[in-house]
Order: C-alpha cells, then sequence, then structure tokens
C-alpha cells in the first residue's frame, strides 16, 4: 500500500534527530532592585526602619549578603524601629540575653515548634525563650522533683543557673506551682560548669574566680527572667497584628488612646486589656465630639474594672515574685550550710515569713536588687534567730529544763571551725532520748531532734510523758545516765528488747525507739518493762523468724533520708517533709557511692548523715 504525503512526513520527522538543547546557564532575569545594596547604608537602614519586624526577617533570608548586613550590630536601630512599628501598643523590649532578631523571630515569626516545627503553635514560653508542642514539652522537659531520676548524672546546682517554666507537657497549658526545666538546657549548662570546675581542679590561675562569677551572672540572670516572665507574657498578648493592615485604624486607635489618656487612665490599664477591647475601639466612623460622648460612660466602665483587675494581679505578681526572689536566696544559702543543720532550719516556702524578708515581700512595690543584697547579709542572723526561738518553744514543752543559754547558730561549711561543728549535739535538750513529743496534727510520736522536722509543718506539739516513762525504763536497763543520754547513742548501740508487759508467746523483738512507740499505743501497759536480748538471743532462729514475721512497723514516722555532710551537691534543698509518709531523699548506697567517687580524697571522719535519726556513716 503506497505511503500518503502525511506519512512520510511524520516517518522522516521520527526519524531525524532532535536539535540539541543549549547548555549553560540561561539568560538571567535582571531585577529593577538588583543595585540596591549599592546604595549607602544610611539610606538603606532609612527604608528599612519603616518595615515590619516580620518583613525584616524575611529580607534577611533571600541573600547572605542582606543577611550579614542586617544581622550586624550596626542595624540594631533598624530593628528597634520595626519592632515600635509592630502595633497599636508597645512592643516590650528584648530580654538581655536576646537579640533583637532572636527577639522579632520568637514575637512575629512563624507559629511552628521551635524543635519539630510542627505548625500552629502559637503561645510562646518566655522562660525557655521557645514556641513548644505538647510532644516536645513531654519529651524533653524535665520536673524538678525527678529530676535526680531522669538526670542521674548532672548536679542538682544545676537548676539554680537555668529559667524554668511552670506549663508542664500534661498541663494542657495551664501553669502550675511546679517547675520544668528543659533537658538540653540542663546537660549544657552541666558541661559548661564541668569545664570550668575542671578549670578549678587543675588549679588554672582565675578558674575559682571565674567558675564563681559565672554563678552569679546565671543567678542574676534566671531571677531577671523569671521576673519579668508573666509581665512580657500578658504584654506579647497585647500585641495588635490587626494594626498592620493599615495606618487609617491605627491613626483611630491613637484619638481614641488620647481621649483616655485624658480621663486619667494610664497606658497600662488599656494595655492590659488590649485596645481591641475598649469601647468604640471597633467604630468604622470617625471619634468626633458625639461618638465620644455616647461611649464615654461605657469606656470608664470597663477600664476603672480593668484597673482594679491590674492592680490587683500586679499585688499578686509582686507578692509572689518577691517570695521566690526571698526562696532563692535562702536556697543558695542552705548550699552553704553545714547539711546537718538542715534538720533544724525552716521549710523553702517559710523564707518569706523570715525577719529579714518579711517587709520586703509585703512591700506593694517593685524591691530593688541592692535591697535584697542587702537583706541577703541579714539571712544567717534571721535563721539563728528563728531556730533559737523555735528552740526555746519546744524545750519549754519539757517538764525540767536545763539552763541552756546558748543558742542555735548558723555554720557554714567554709567556716574553718567546721570539723567540729560536724558531730556536735547542735539541739542541746533536744537531742536527749527522754524528749518524746506527740504531734497534734499528724498522730505522730516523735524523740529528740526529730521533734525539729514538725517546725516545719502546721500542728503542735505535745510532750509525751508516757513516751518519756518508757525512754527512763530503757536507759536504766542499758546502765545508761537519762540526762546525758542521747537518741543518737541509742541509735549506735543498736539493742533489741522484749516487753515485760506482753504474753511470752505474742513477744516480739523491739528496737529503743519501736518500744517507745509500742508502749505508748498499748495503754494496757501500766508501766514499762523492758528486756535486753543477749548475743545468744540475738542469734536464735525463733526470735529471727519471730521478727521478719512480725507486721508492727519499726518506728512510727521513718524516713530514709541520707545527706552529705560534707558538700551541698548531693542533695539539694527540699520541701518539707510529709508526716506519716515514706520520702526517699537518697539511701546509703547511693550515699557511699557519693563518697567513693567524689568526696573520697577530702573527707575528715564521718560524713554522712542519716535524716531521721541521725546517724553517722563512716
Amino acid at each position: 500500500m503506497p505511503q500518503t504525503p502525511m506519512a512520510k512526513r511524520r516517518k522522516l520527522e521520527k526519524a531525524s534527530p532532535s536539535k540539541p538543547k543549549k547548555s549553560g546557564p540561561g539568560r538571567r532575569v535582571q531585577g529593577r532592585l538588583q543595585n540596591m545594596l549599592s546604595l549607602p547604608l544610611d539610606v538603606l537602614f532609612g527604608i528599612f526602619s519603616e518595615l515590619l519586624p516580620m518583613d525584616l526577617l524575611n529580607l534577611a533570608r533571600t541573600s547572605n549578603t542582606l543577611r550579614q548586613v542586617l544581622m550586624s550590630r550596626k542595624s540594631t536601630s533598624v530593628w528597634i524601629a520595626a519592632r515600635r512599628n509592630a502595633g497599636a501598643t508597645e512592643v516590650p523590649e528584648p530580654p538581655e540575653d536576646m537579640s533583637e532578631p532572636a527577639w522579632a523571630q520568637l514575637l512575629f515569626g512563624p507559629p511552628v515548634c521551635s524543635q519539630c516545627s510542627a505548625r500552629n503553635i502559637h503561645r510562646v514560653d518566655f522562660a525557655l525563650r521557645r514556641r513548644l508542642c505538647t510532644v516536645c514539652r513531654k519529651r524533653n522537659l524535665i520536673f524538678s522533683i525527678k529530676f535526680r531520676s531522669q538526670c542521674p548524672d548532672l548536679k542538682e546546682s544545676v537548676m539554680d543557673l537555668l529559667p524554668y517554666t511552670k506549663i508542664g507537657g500534661w498541663a494542657h497549658g495551664h501553669a502550675s506551682n511546679s517547675r520544668f526545666y528543659w533537658k538540653p538546657d540542663l546537660y549544657e549548662m552541666g558541661k559548661r560548669v564541668a569545664e570550668l570546675e575542671q578549670d578549678v581542679s587543675e588549679g588554672k590561675p582565675g578558674a575559682q574566680k571565674r567558675l564563681k562569677s559565672f554563678r552569679v551572672e546565671r543567678i542574676l540572670l534566671v531571677d531577671s527572667i523569671i521576673q519579668v516572665r508573666s509581665l512580657s507574657t500578658r504584654r506579647s498578648c497585647s500585641i495588635d497584628r490587626a494594626s498592620n493592615q493599615g495606618s487609617v485604624e491605627f491613626e483611630k486607635w491613637a484619638v481614641l488612646r488620647s481621649r483616655i489618656l485624658m480621663e486619667g487612665y494610664d497606658d497600662a490599664d488599656i494595655d492590659f486589656i488590649g485596645m481591641h477591647n475598649v469601647p468604640g475601639s471597633n467604630v468604622d466612623k470617625a471619634l468626633t465630639n458625639d461618638v465620644w460622648s455616647r461611649i464615654r460612660s461605657k469606656v470608664n466602665t470597663t477600664l476603672s474594672s480593668a484597673r482594679e483587675t491590674r492592680l490587683l494581679d500586679d499585688r499578686r505578681r509582686r507578692a509572689k515574685e518577691h517570695k521566690s526572689t526571698a526562696e532563692q536566696y535562702y536556697s543558695e544559702l542552705l548550699r552553704q550550710v553545714l547539711p546537718i543543720q538542715r534538720l533544724y532550719l525552716p521549710a523553702l516556702s517559710h523564707a518569706s515569713k523570715l525577719s529579714c524578708f518579711r517587709d520586703l515581700v509585703d512591700s506593694d512595690r517593685e524591691v530593688q536588687h541592692a535591697e535584697w543584697e542587702h537583706a541577703a547579709t541579714q539571712l544567717p542572723l534571721s535563721l539563728s534567730e528563728w531556730m533559737s526561738r523555735q528552740k526555746e518553744d519546744t524545750t519549754s514543752l519539757l517538764p525540767s529544763q536545763s539552763a541552756e543559754a546558748k543558742a542555735m547558730e548558723i555554720t557554714l561549711l567554709s567556716s574553718p571551725s567546721i570539723d567540729r561543728w560536724r558531730m556536735l549535739n547542735f539541739a542541746g535538750q533536744l537531742d536527749l532520748a527522754t524528749s518524746v513529743f506527740h504531734h497534734s496534727g499528724t498522730n505522730t510520736v516523735l524523740i529528740g531532734r526529730d521533734a525539729c522536722h514538725a517546725w516545719k509543718v502546721e500542728g503542735q506539739l505535745w510532750f509525751s510523758a508516757r513516751g518519756a516513762e518508757a525512754v527512763h525504763a530503757l536507759v536504766q536497763e542499758l546502765r545508761l545516765v537519762s540526762a546525758t543520754a542521747t537518741a543518737h547513742t541509742l541509735d549506735q548501740l543498736d539493742k533489741r528488747f522484749i516487753c515485760g508487759g506482753c504474753p511470752e508467746d505474742t513477744a516480739r523483738r523491739h528496737t529503743w525507739r519501736s518500744c517507745v512507740a509500742h508502749f505508748v499505743a498499748e495503754t494496757d501497759h501500766v508501766y514499762p518493762q523492758w528486756q535486753v536480748v543477749s548475743p545468744d538471743e540475738m542469734a536464735s532462729t525463733s526470735l529471727v523468724r519471730r521478727e521478719r514475721s512480725s507486721s508492727v512497723p519499726d518506728y512510727s514516722f521513718s524516713i530514709d533520708s541520707w545527706l552529705c555532710n560534707h558538700c551541698s551537691d548531693y542533695l539539694a534543698p527540699q520541701t518539707p517533709l510529709r508526716f506519716g509518709s515514706r520520702v526517699m531523699l537518697g539511701n546509703k548506697r547511693e550515699a557511699i557511692h557519693h563518697v567513693k567517687a567524689e568526696c573520697v580524697a577530702v573527707l575528715p571522719r564521718s560524713t554522712f548523715i542519716s535524716d531521721l535519726p541521725i546517724q553517722t556513716q563512716h
């Protein structure tokens, strides 16, 4: 079949090779602003000053040259001008640890998570300087109470050098009184502190001074971050991006603001509720005298209520910040105090009630840093007064009181006579085993210095005559003197006793502390009868089996807690102990590991003390 002309043409086109494509760069499209960077810097900065922060951020991403220009220190004035152009309300200045571009990115950047870039994350956590999604919060936030278990290779003092947030991963955006730390920041700070401490251990010149100044600077920075966190959060929420849509709306709001200020209100009253919530702010008409006369009463009512709420919130905020500042100064001093004395000191939550801080905490104004520093110098004296007063009140409950004139004074780890204080009976007559008390709030029997735990919680202490009677009988059985036998002495003897008032078939072997609890509980015992268990009886199988099967607690208030009596990094200051519950703050195994790892080269004598009852571990 003959081919048609069209078929022949298609066959030739298919057989012929295609034209080769041109290689190399194509023709570049020349823009109108290609020579913009050749302009003088003052002209460029004048142009850039009319932009908004987000415009500057986008402009800096267009080329490396523009990025170098906008990210240099010379362009700081441009970012400040852009920040002032950002809204009808004033945008807060950046913190001292953030630059203007970083602050603009945090406030006006895209609503994405700073860690995983998840979208629609509008809330800014000003304490952590991040936008964080719920998943990243759950993965990276460390609850302060769980620090020891989740960061075992870091010292707890690292937490003092970092800011914290009060919104946890499972809080659904609601703040609490707990403290959560960003885990990567903790390890980064731990690495930095370890490097400085390594320089100190190697004896490098000026290393000790650098470490001390670094800690002071970080503590001051954290203090400033915590103080401005709530204010920055509230004011940043009042940045109205709608004002960027045009200058007409901005001018209307400026006229309305001037009218409000003439009524006697402040900018803070307007910023507290936001300009868009003020009556008349959404009116399309110009704010003439007639319009103002119609909305004036509504504006006054709204702003008057806002002012009352703002002042109340400011008072609460100041009180909370003042209390937090007092606790920070107290926490810093606790790390310098001989750890055994923490038993007698008030809880962190009581710092605001100390005489040196009381007036500052109750002050209805912003307290200057110099005032806090002056009050901190009086803190050791205030703590000594507090302990002495508590000791006098507790000792006055005893039926017979010795003439003790010596007050309880704070002893620092840096004191030249520190070794003499480590093993000294600090509580005087309260160290005696016959000082037995009953705590009304928890129905707990406290012996000797254990009563000092009750100073940290609510409730009254009463002298337990029945408990003291049981101890007198125990002391006589051991051939000791009641006037000098301390609870620590009986703990060291570690004897076992059998109650003579119980039937022989039900008699159990007791420690001296459980003897007291037993006699107080068994009211049918007319008087205490104790028999010391001999070494042969101690080894007998029947008594061992009977002791193991006993369901009676060894002591009514038992807390297995160990502190290092030589350094302050083993255990951070804790919240008040809860009576009737077991609070594990540090065990014996961890204590021994700490001695071998960090303190073995510098330890004198006994170093670790058990928190309740106080014991030594060689």
